[in-house]
C-alpha cells in the first residue's frame, strides 16, 4: 500500500512541476535570408515551422530547446552573358532546406516580454537550384549560428522576431569565397500546455 501511495504522490508532484515549469508548443513564420558573397541579387521570403519547449529555471530565466524546419531562398538575375548569348533569361533561385536545433536562454525582464539568445546548429537536408542547371553541391552540410531575438507573450500565443547570424563558412566549393548566412525570422507560436 505504501508503494502505491508513493508512486501516486510522485506522479502528482512531477505533473504539477511540469505544468508550472515546462512548456511544449509549435511555431510557424517567415524567413528573410541572405548569404554574404553568394552571387544572388536578392533574397526571397521563405518559411519555417517547428516545435518548441521551454524549461523554466526561475521566474526570470528559462532554457528553450527547439527543432525547426527552415528554408532559405536566394534569387539571382541572369548575367549579361546569358542575356547576350540567348541562354536562360529566367532568374535562378537557390532553395536550401535546413533542420535547425537552437538551444536558447530566455530572459523575462518584464511580464510579457521574453528575450532569447543562444547557439543553433543546422543540418542541410536539401539544396536545389532552378534555372539553366541542376543543383550543385555548393553548400556545406551543416552550419553553426548564433540566435538573438525577442517575443511578446499573450497567454498561450506569442509573436516573435529573431536574427540568426551564421558563424562559419558554408561554401563547399573549391574557391576562396567565404559564405556566411544572415536571416531574419518573424512568426507566431502557440503553447500547447504548460506555464
Amino acid at each position: 500500500m505504501k508503494k502505491y501511495f508513493f508512486i501516486a504522490a510522485l506522479f502528482f508532484t512531477v505533473t504539477s512541476f511540469a505544468q508550472e515549469h515546462f512548456n511544449l508548443g509549435i511555431k510557424v513564420g517567415q524567413n528573410f535570408s541572405k548569404v554574404n558573397n553568394v552571387a544572388a541579387d536578392r533574397s526571397q521570403a521563405s518559411f519555417h515551422i517547428g516545435a518548441q519547449t521551454s524549461i523554466r529555471l526561475t521566474n526570470t530565466f528559462s532554457i528553450a530547446p527547439e527543432v525547426i524546419l527552415s528554408q532559405t531562398k536566394l534569387e539571382a538575375d541572369p548575367s549579361l552573358m546569358d542575356v547576350l548569348g540567348g541562354n536562360n533569361l529566367q532568374p535562378e533561385t537557390y532553395h536550401l532546406d535546413y533542420l535547425s536545433f537552437p538551444v536558447l536562454l530566455q530572459i523575462r525582464p518584464i511580464n510579457k516580454l521574453v528575450l532569447e539568445l543562444g547557439p543553433q546548429y543546422s543540418v542541410l537536408m536539401n539544396q536545389s537550384k532552378d534555372g539553366k542547371e541542376l543543383a550543385k553541391m555548393a553548400f556545406k552540410s551543416g552550419e553553426f549560428a548564433f540566435v538573438g531575438g525577442a517575443k511578446i507573450q499573450f497567454s498561450n500565443i506569442a509573436a516573435y522576431g529573431r536574427y540568426v547570424a551564421g558563424m562559419q563558412d558554408i561554401n563547399a566549393l573549391q574557391d576562396q569565397a567565404h559564405w556566411k548566412s544572415r536571416q531574419w525570422q518573424i512568426g507566431i507560436s502557440l503553447n500547447l500546455f504548460g506555464f
